[in-house]
């Protein structure tokens, strides 16, 4: 299984810097979205977690196909005013891919057998992201060993190293410097 090998890993990541913090692109699952929504299984306190502790130094992303999926799910809730509170919530933690024709390509001619699973895999490799966060990693088994596909407790060490990491180099540039 590929997980993150945390203590050695933070090096070599697709980064864009916002501000003083680097901050690392991921692709979530949109399924994974769902269980949230949902609230089904034991998933819940870990991808409640996952939105809440992530950012702002992880930045999630999910295709424009998972996104209408969950504005699906969301908007058949028996409450109108409850969905437009889940979506805008939603808004507010995660950006939209957009899947073109040429990500469509490298799914069709993946060796990912899920299809969604191999759109949101050509999609994250398309747009140079670092890894994939799903709940479902048999979904990603046969994808290419070049890529990360993480779990949400991968993610949240990554947060976790992130957060030791940022707040180290911040400290650091505040220390004066004296010269001789």
């Amino acid at each position: 299984m590929r997980n993150i090998n945390a203590s050695i890993d933070i090096i070599n990541v697709f980064v864009f810097q916002s501000g003083d913090l680097t901050v690392i692109g991921i692709l979530v699952d949109a399924d994974l979205i769902l269980e949230l929504l949902m609230n089904r299984n034991q998933l819940l306190e870990d991808i409640s977690e996952l939105f809440d502790q992530a950012q702002p130094l992880i930045k999630m992303y999910v295709t424009d196909f998972g996104w209408e999926k969950i504005c699906a799910y969301a908007n058949r809730f028996q409450n109108s005013h409850i969905a437009q509170l889940v979506i805008d919530w939603l808004k507010e933690k995660v950006d939209v891919c957009t899947v073109d024709k040429n990500v469509l390509q490298q799914a069709r001619l993946s060796p990912i057998q899920d299809f969604e699973s191999a759109v949101e895999y050509a999609c994250a490799m398309y747009q140079e992201f670092y890894a994939v966060v799903t709940h479902r990693y048999q979904d990603f088994v046969t994808a290419p060993e070049q890529f990360l596909i993480w779990s949400v407790a991968d993610l949240q060490t990554r947060t976790s190293l992130e957060a030791q990491y940022q707040a180290t180099t911040v400290n650091f540039s505040k220390t004066e410097r004296y010269s001789c």
